[in-house]
């Protein structure tokens, strides 16, 4: 490996993590996480999702999301309801409360971006926003990423149970002529 990847990598990660700090302490007077806060952001773009999709959507593995929606339904942020075609998924939707918290949380989420990138002009903005849109993109269709595997495990699926499953016909008998 080249060092200018892990250095990127690395800036990555080190990048994240710093921000995501601001951001726990700029939501802790909502008594929200970063991740609740993107689940319920996800959920103003897409209400009625289910638990799976929002767990996708937010990059939180499905068995995590008992502990991180729980919270937010006993402070009635969202509602959980069965679903009609399917009662074992619960579809998720915000609140009216959810909404006003959102608001007020997605103000001062913007206020900390703004802050957070006032050292960059308009150009190196649009450079950020770019090279970062398509590293997503690439990473996103990429083999190892798992909404692809989990989409080429699906197609393999369909593409078994669309093909004729071919039975050897048991061999026939012949008779001897006596």
């Amino acid at each position: 490996m080249s060092n200018n990847f892990e250095s990127i990598v690395y800036l990555l990660k080190r990048t994240e993590l710093a921000v995501r700090s601001c951001v726990e302490v700029a939501l802790v007077q909502f008594d929200l996480t970063p991740t609740q806060f993107h689940m319920l952001l996800r959920l103003h773009q897409h209400d009625g999702m289910s638990a799976a999709q929002l767990a996708r959507g937010v990059g939180v593995r499905p068995q995590s999301m008992g502990e991180i929606i729980t919270p937010l339904e006993r402070k009635a942020l969202i509602s959980r309801e069965e679903s009609p075609e399917h009662r074992r998924i619960l579809r998720i939707s915000l609140t009216a409360a959810g909404r006003q918290l959102l608001a007020r949380a997605t103000r001062i989420a913007m206020q900390l971006e703004e802050e957070l990138l006032a050292g960059l002009n308009a150009g190196e903005l649009n450079a950020l926003r770019n090279g970062l849109g398509k590293l997503l993109a690439s990473a996103q269709r990429h083999e190892c990423h798992p909404e692809t595997r989990r989409l080429a495990a699906a197609e393999l699926i369909r593409a078994r149970i669309a093909r004729p499953w071919r039975r050897a016909a048991p061999p026939l008998k012949r008779r001897r002529a006596r």
